[in-house]
């Protein structure tokens, strides 16, 4: 836990992350989630690690159909321009692997219904960093730190949809 709150502080410092920001986070969630069998295998490739990636990616409407994004009619001849920040991802020579970290506190009853709310997201983000960095997006997880649970987000049909975008 210590290493991770003087990351907080040197995300501070940079600017990355606020002092309000730093106060809402969850350490002992946060610790757990490096000590699960996912952190572990992730924190094994520490250089091929990036935090808090920026990304843009251009798509059609078309292309983001596969992804459950619906796009109004009137932009059909048009492109969408796609901006975000991956929490973590780990670029690997021939694939990329997604972790997405989440602070909903809810029920793990609820975790079901939680995983649909963020699929579309996920999917997305897949298809922009696959895009930008012409590789699969081959491992896409949830982590719901108020329950500590790793969750992995089924791509159906967005890597092959990657596949033909690049």
């Amino acid at each position: 836990m210590a290493e991770l709150e003087h990351e907080a502080r040197r995300m501070q410092e940079e600017g990355t992350l606020s002092r309000e920001e730093i106060a809402h986070l969850d350490f002992a969630a946060l610790a757990a989630f490096w000590q699960s069998d996912t952190g572990r295998e992730i924190h094994g490739r520490a250089k091929q690690v990036r935090r808090e990636l920026p990304f843009t990616a251009r798509f059609s409407p078309d292309e983001l159909t596969r992804t459950n994004t619906k796009t109004p009619k009137l932009l059909e001849r048009e492109f969408v321009l796609v901006q975000g920040i991956a929490d973590l991802v780990v670029l690997l020579p021939k694939e990329i692997w997604l972790v997405d970290f989440k602070t909903d506190h809810f029920e793990e009853s609820a975790l079901a219904e939680k995983v649909k709310l963020y699929e579309p997201q996920l999917r997305l983000y897949a298809l922009a960093l696959g895009r930008v960095y012409h590789r699969p997006v081959n491992r896409v997880q949830l982590y719901f730190l108020a329950i500590k649970k790793t969750v992995p987000v089924e791509l159906a049909g967005t890597n092959s949809g990657i596949e033909q975008c690049l």
